[in-house]
């Protein structure tokens, strides 16, 4: 008897200790506040080299250690500040309701560039922090996004004068020089011919790969082969009669008339003569 209650003490020692400590460890990290981050850059090439993503990334996770949480979810966007329908922003604060936790923001230009939206975004009922300002109130926050509209107002109206300024000097504005033929030895007329007949070829294979042109393109020559020809009206109207009665639509997905028959016929027919 001695023997088995001495077993079974054994077994406890082995197995239920570790298994209440596991225990006191989940509890422990489920009462640290939990987080949720959002990161914002303006342009895809800040977004590829990462610099501004992992600088605000460190500044948000400083943040919460500080406060002795964890961050459990991040959202992030590649969008100008002015837009207000960004789907990680969108996505932020839909989980944060959800979870009932609060979400960490590096700055408050990274919310965005706009009073307005600004205050949209704080009034939804979420908790919000910014890194850059330990207290929020509607007096700061209506200066320091202001701030913030106005830096954005700034940069709009640089960005403007020095493309004015380039127009002045005759200096071409977008593109490269590879695409403009500037600075690579390359006539630059012909260059911009080349592009121009790229372009064409692209919106032609466009056409004639589009379903309705093929099936119209299709249907006529076969009915040329029988010694039909599409010429008058009255040949257009007959065609319209016929697509309408297989269930055919345009491109665009309308019923077909005389005009868009014949519109239709015409716009293909140049396209495939000019392979």
């Amino acid at each position: 008897m001695w023997q088995r209650l001495y077993a079974v003490s054994g077994f406890c020692r082995k197995y239920a200790l570790p298994r209440k400590r596991q225990v006191l460890t989940n509890s422990r990290n489920q009462n640290m506040k939990q987080y949720a981050t959002y990161l914002r850059v303006s342009t895809k090439r800040q977004g590829a080299n990462g610099l501004g993503i992992e600088s605000q990334r460190k500044m948000c996770a400083d943040f919460v250690s500080k406060n002795d949480g964890v961050i459990i979810q991040e959202f992030m966007d590649v969008e100008s500040g002015t837009h207000r329908d960004r789907k990680g922003l969108l996505q932020a604060i839909d989980y944060c309701k959800q979870n009932d936790c609060p979400l960490v923001v590096a700055k408050l230009d990274r919310l965005a560039r706009d009073v307005e939206f600004c205050f949209k975004v704080v009034n939804t009922g979420i908790e919000i922090h910014f890194t850059d300002m330990p207290v929020i109130n509607s007096l700061l926050l209506g200066v320091f996004a202001s701030v913030a509209q106005y830096e954005r107002e700034l940069i709009c109206s640089r960005t403007k004068q020095a493309l004015k300024a380039k127009k002045d000097r005759n200096e071409q504005t977008g593109g490269t020089n590879e695409l403009w033929g500037k600075n690579t030895g390359a006539n630059r007329e012909e260059v911009l011919e080349e592009v121009r007949r790229k372009s064409a070829e692209v919106r032609r294979q466009r056409m004639i790969n589009e379903p309705s042109n093929k099936f119209l393109w299709t249907y006529t020559q076969s009915q040329k082969k029988n010694g039909r020809i599409f010429f008058s009206d009255d040949d257009f109207e007959k065609l319209a009669n016929e697509l309408n009665a297989l269930e055919r639509k345009t491109p665009t997905g309308m019923e077909y008339n005389k005009n868009r028959a014949k519109a239709q016929y015409y716009k293909i027919k140049k396209a495939m003569t000019s392979i």
